[in-house]
């Protein structure tokens, strides 16, 4: 009895101390009206403008210098304007949904991330879509205007957003989510086509073959489909799962994607694949990808966990332990909570750990912390908005509210 007092006292008080976390970071957040920088975002300076256009091996350098080591001083020193992150705003979204979920009043504040997603839809496209702001350039891929769409920035706000409507009873949000699934299905390319098998691309104007995106594709799809009752989401839904399920590695794992440049594995695009594989099952009650999404869940919880059990970036090394593997980490394990049932403990363990390694004083969190220094860097998609998503849904499991 003396045992069972004293978990259910540490119980409480991982709860109080993750509660008390999420407070500090929603009012920090707000504070801000949800504006921050990005790892990606110094192309956003006034003084570099329109250099995205002219020289795109100095527009990728400003960009790894920006994310690995420019911090809060070169973006001053650049003048970087903060600005807010569609993305960031649908995950703040379904944060405070799981927040209503737990019994908070945020009416006001889901309405106005509402208002804020149709403010920031991304501009000349018929449907409902999103993407990033700033522009982004790589050496071999293609260039992303700022806003312009993209499919991971559209579901994730989609999500958000069938989360409002079903939470709220708000129909206008479900037509919203509704709108931006129509955008995947008629302007994301199919890179790869087959009868059985479907690979939508990362932009309109690309033809992209990365796994995690064309499987949140199709959950969404699958999401949607269902409730609407469309045949032809499922099936789409069902091809993408099948075309990246087919690709799954020996021992359960994927790389990003299907290009020469994209072998690597990591741990946050490995959660990604297996909470868009399991939100399939769970929206279509279709057990056709049991057997991958197993041998995925056994690969993420051996290999991308340092035997303390803190995230990994990468499957063969922990440094750089990033804040966006933090935050995945615990929706991943909240996400099959029901048929593991260590999940919750571990992602409870996760969200502790960060709490107390990568949070500062103030009670927003940092980007990463490498071998030999941190990066104090509070970006807020990056960092904030996940962390807010992820301490958010947590607290709704532990107290019994599922989804």
């Amino acid at each position: 009895m003396q045992i069972s007092e004293q978990r259910r006292n540490s119980d409480r008080s991982a709860m109080a101390e993750i509660a008390g976390a999420l407070e500090g970071l929603r009012f920090w957040v707000e504070e801000r009206d949800y504006c921050g920088y990005e790892p990606y975002d110094l192309l956003n300076s006034r003084w570099l403008a329109g250099i995205w256009q002219q020289s795109r091996i100095a527009s990728v350098g400003l960009i790894q210098l920006g994310k690995r080591y420019g911090g809060m001083r070169v973006r001053h020193l650049l003048k970087v304007p903060a600005s807010k992150n569609p993305k960031a705003l649908g995950l703040f979204l379904s944060g405070y949904c799981d927040l209503a979920r737990c019994g908070g009043n945020f009416g006001e504040r889901v309405d106005y991330l509402i208002a804020e997603l149709k403010r920031l839809s991304a501009p000349g496209e018929a449907d409902f879509s999103w993407g990033y702001d700033w522009n982004f350039v790589s050496l071999r891929g293609s260039v992303m205007r700022a806003f312009a769409a993209n499919s991971i920035a559209t579901v994730f706000c989609a999500d958000a957003l069938m989360d409002a409507g079903e939470i709220f009873s708000n129909s206008q949000c479900v037509e919203m989510a509704r709108s931006a699934t129509r955008f995947c299905v008629t302007r994301l390319n199919r890179s790869w086509d087959r009868p059985e098998e479907l690979c939508f691309s990362y932009t309109p104007d690309d033809g992209t073959l990365i796994y995690n995106n064309s499987l949140l594709v199709g959950a969404l799809l699958a999401r949607v489909g269902v409730r609407a009752g469309n045949d032809e989401y499922f099936i789409l839904a069902r091809r993408a799962m099948q075309y990246v399920c087919a690709r799954q590695r020996n021992d359960g794992a994927w790389a990003y994607g299907a290009g020469n440049t994209q072998g690597w594995v990591d741990g946050f695009h490995t959660g990604y694949n297996l909470c868009a594989l399991s939100a399939y099952r769970r929206s279509t009650g279709d057990s056709s990808f049991d057997e991958p999404i197993a041998r995925a869940y056994e690969f993420y919880v051996k290999r991308c966990f340092s035997p303390e059990g803190v995230p990994k970036y990468f499957e063969d090394r922990l440094y750089p332990i990033d804040i966006h593997a933090c935050a995945q980490a615990v929706l991943t394990f909240c996400e099959f909570a029901k048929s593991d049932p260590e999940a919750l403990r571990r992602a409870a363990e996760i969200a502790l750990w960060t709490i107390r390694n990568m949070r500062s004083e103030e009670g927003c969190f940092y980007y990463q912390r490498h071998r030999l220094w941190t990066n104090r860097t509070p970006y807020m998609r990056w960092a904030q908005a996940w962390m807010f998503r992820a301490l958010a849904r947590l607290l709704a499991r532990l107290e019994g509210n599922e989804e």
